[in-house]
């Protein structure tokens, strides 16, 4: 029985991760946490409503049972969808699921995603394939992003001037949605072309569907149903997956987007990619990190002067790029926009604890992983005591050793478009921010968003990492995380610009 680990010798040797030291002392257990079918119906709804309170009070739940135990941040047992699900919340076993070459054999991406993407994100794509042919697609990925405009930044800055531009000087604006509306200006001028004189109706139908697409990814009513009197939200979403697939590959094919078209099969490759790179998901991901960072730069209080002064007083720009860096990586690290990702088991695994302080864990064949990348960003055991603060200047040292947060994952999958969006935030800030002053240019312009960092939620403050052990309660009033983590209630802000309409 797995309920209790075995000492035997024999059967241990067999599972990935498993180290024999413990073979004694300490037998592998499973993931704290009893559940059953009925109580997996409301782990749902908890689950959906909120992933921090969920694992917070299981986690503490866990400290009152067993006292002795030092570990944490240790595993947690759920039933979502009626399946067995360990989520890790911890630094050092994210990492393990993601970079052991023990492990990461005897775990399937595309067998976790099968319900969930596959149906709207056709295969073959590079989020849903297991190796050996994720490696082979992402070579070739690899190779055509390599091939987007050498002046990316450029047409990032124009989009940004182009935004605020549009708005008012001394407007009240919604941050997030804002962003969102940024976001998607940005990604469509990126991997489709798109113009201001082009067809602006067919960009927010493109829009418009993706919208629909994610509504019916991440209904809580799982099951396609299409009458003539009513049609379930996964039916919806399937449709405009549909029509979207069909509107992508007619614009590859017309050279409306920045790769090269080899073959006819090559181009529904990459119409299925653009369909994730211009997807809902990833406009609101874009939209969640450009927003915690620009608080962070516009309203963050760092003794008494904003982060956007200290930036634009700073008369060196390499040293104004690496603290921008580094402060954009803090903000991946503390607010991933994406709260995790998942793994399904092939083999039994057994994870250790850090330092072998606590019993490994055994995640059984069969059971779902979930890896809380806002949880492990924010451990302890990894970064200290000020694990869960704002430090901008984490990063800026180049010869620090500190271990970066999960926004992208690690590993052999690492995100593909982790260099992109990372240029894009930089792009992002150093517009609003304005160029260095030069003998050619004195008027450079810049944009500022005024508010009170201390008026926002507590919430929203523990999101950014400005107020440390904020209650569950707290984050999940003010917060949402699923799809992507943004604030609950609009962050609103002044807009100042010297920008000519």
């Amino acid at each position: 029985m797995r309920e209790q680990a075995s000492n035997d010798g024999g059967f241990h040797d067999s599972i990935p991760g498993y180290a024999p030291v413990h073979r004694m002392s300490q037998p592998p257990r499973l993931p704290y946490g009893s559940p059953t079918t009925l109580s997996g119906i409301s782990e749902n709804f908890a689950l959906h409503s909120s992933l921090e309170s969920f694992i917070t009070a299981r986690t503490l739940a866990f400290q009152k049972a067993y006292p002795h135990l030092a570990d944490a941040r240790s595993p947690i047992r759920a039933k979502v969808l009626n399946r067995d699900v360990a989520i890790l919340s911890s630094y050092h076993h994210v990492r393990q699921i993601l970079c052991d070459d023990t492990i990461r054999p005897c775990l399937s991406s595309s067998q976790a995603y099968d319900e969930l993407m596959a149906p709207f994100f056709p295969s073959p794509n590079l989020l849903l394939l297991d190796p050996p042919d994720h490696q082979e697609r992402k070579s070739v990925w690899l190779e055509k992003m390599s091939t987007l405009s050498s002046d990316i930044q450029a047409l990032i800055r124009c989009c940004v001037l182009d935004h605020f531009r549009n708005t008012p000087s001394g407007s009240l604006i919604d941050l997030y949605e804002s962003m969102k509306s940024l976001s998607w200006r940005i990604l469509l001028s990126t991997f489709l072309q798109r113009e201001d004189s082009g067809n602006g109706d067919d960009i927010a139908e493109i829009e418009a569907l993706h919208e629909v697409l994610l509504r019916g990814q991440f209904s809580l009513f799982p099951v396609s149903i299409n009458t003539p009197f009513w049609r379930s939200p996964r039916c919806k979403g399937l449709q405009a997956r549909q029509q979207l697939q069909s509107r992508l590959h007619s614009k590859v094919i017309l050279g409306k987007c920045p790769f090269a078209v080899g073959d006819p099969e090559d181009g529904q490759d990459i119409a299925n990619h653009l369909l994730l790179f211009t997807s809902s998901l990833a406009a609101k991901a874009l939209a969640s990190l450009l927003t915690a960072v620009l608080l962070d730069l516009f309203l963050f209080d760092q003794a008494g002067t904003p982060l956007s002064t200290k930036l634009r007083s700073t008369g060196d720009p390499k040293q104004r790029s690496r603290y921008i860096q580094s402060m954009v990586s803090e903000v991946e690290r503390l607010s991933p926009p994406v709260v995790g990702i998942m793994r399904r088991t092939t083999q039994d695994v057994v994870l250790r604890s850090e330092g072998d302080i606590a019993p490994p864990t055994l995640v059984p064949q069969g059971w779902d992983i979930w890896l809380y990348f806002s949880g492990a960003g924010r451990d302890h055991v990894a970064f200290g005591e000020a694990a869960e603060s704002f430090l901008p200047g984490r990063y800026s040292d180049t010869q620090s050793t500190q271990q970066e947060g999960f926004a992208f994952g690690a590993g052999a999958k690492t995100c593909l478009g982790k260099g992109l969006i990372q240029t894009i935030a930089m792009a992002v800030v150093e517009s609003c921010l304005g160029q260095a002053q030069t003998s050619e240019s004195t008027n450079a312009p810049m944009i500022d968003l005024q508010g009170d960092g201390d008026e926002l939620p507590v919430g929203v403050q523990g999101w950014l990492g400005w107020q440390p052990n904020v209650r569950p309660e707290d984050w999940a009033r003010d917060m949402k995380q699923l799809p992507t983590q943004r604030p609950r209630k609009p962050v609103m802000v002044k807009i100042q610009h010297q920008l000519a309409a």
